[in-house]
């Protein structure tokens, strides 16, 4: 049987915020927020940077008459403008249109167009987030 005891008191280690968890997570949904404007500009999953896939023919025709010069994702706007980020309990959600989740998972007649993710550009501001909020002397 393996035990362990953390000590918090200082003794020869650096202390701890062991409540470094809830306001770590508020700090970073408007990181997250902000990084993922960049991307729909460049038209990529924010994780991965790839590029989001071509329209069907038919839609792209359609499109280009009635929306010219709009992005892929992009008809009227509501779906990022309307994007938010809240946590629930030690989950992230993201709330948006009911079509949201069609785009960024696909379905059986839709390719995925992954729009929301963790870019590497928030990964280097939310990693120093939490070690300050761990290391913080506030309990």
């Amino acid at each position: 049987m393996i035990r362990i005891r953390i000590d918090n008191s200082g003794r020869g280690l650096t202390p701890m915020n062991l409540n470094w968890w809830k306001p770590t997570k508020e700090e970073w949904v408007p990181v997250l927020l902000d990084d993922h404007p960049q991307f729909w500009k460049r038209q990529v999953d924010p994780t991965y940077q790839r590029p989001w896939q071509q329209l069907t023919p038919r839609y792209a025709s359609w499109k280009a008459k009635n929306f010219p010069g709009d992005p892929i994702l992009r008809l009227t706007g509501a779906m990022q403008d309307a994007s938010y980020i809240f946590t629930r309990g030690n989950v992230f959600f993201v709330k948006s249109t009911s079509y949201g989740a069609y785009n960024q998972f696909g379905t059986s007649k839709m390719v995925d167009r992954p729009w929301m993710g963790v870019p590497d550009i928030s990964l280097k501001q939310i990693v120093p987030i939490a070690w300050r909020n761990i290391l913080s002397r506030k309990r």
